[in-house]
């Protein structure tokens, strides 16, 4: 009976498409207006994104509970090497956001509240950090790369 296997599968294609899009827009946005040094609209894009990241792990945990799932309904081989190389991505951008990107939103809306309307070196600082924008990028490509994992199978 395949209709198990579809709703597990719908529901983790939702709930990824959905942790996703909640993970990616409020970071590209954020980085787009640090570039503005506008400290007003930094303090209030980065409160935006904090609140996001709240709801983040319950999205990313619902969906890889349905896409395990989806696999187990789906009589699908758990040790594939594309779901492990997906199992391995998925940890080490889960990783990249605890370590680098949710602490540099925390460091960037403190510093521009600090600054106020001013632009402190404080606060020029953060924006320039390299390791924001590179955790940025990572998780990019990792989900682009996740993204293909999951679409071509590749050894399946």
């Amino acid at each position: 009976m395949d209709s198990p296997f579809i709703v597990f599968k719908f529901l983790h294609i939702a709930l990824m498409f959905t942790a996703v899009a909640s993970a990616v827009i409020p970071e590209v946005v954020l980085h787009a207006v640090e570039n503005t040094r506008d400290t007003r609209s930094i303090i209030t894009m980065a409160h935006i994104a904090e609140r996001i990241g709240k709801v983040l792990p319950v999205l990313f945990i619902g969906g890889a509970i349905f896409g395990l799932l989806a696999a187990w309904t789906g009589q699908m081989d758990f040790t594939a090497p594309w779901l492990i190389a997906t199992y391995v991505l998925f940890v080490t951008a889960i990783v990249a956001g605890i370590l680098f990107s949710d602490p540099w939103v925390g460091r960037l809306k403190k510093s521009a509240v600090a600054a106020g309307d001013t632009q402190t070196a404080e606060l020029i600082a953060v924006i320039n950090e390299p390791r924001a924008k590179i955790a940025s990028a990572w998780l990019m490509l990792t989900i682009v790369v996740i993204i293909a994992l999951m679409v071509f199978k590749p050894g399946a």
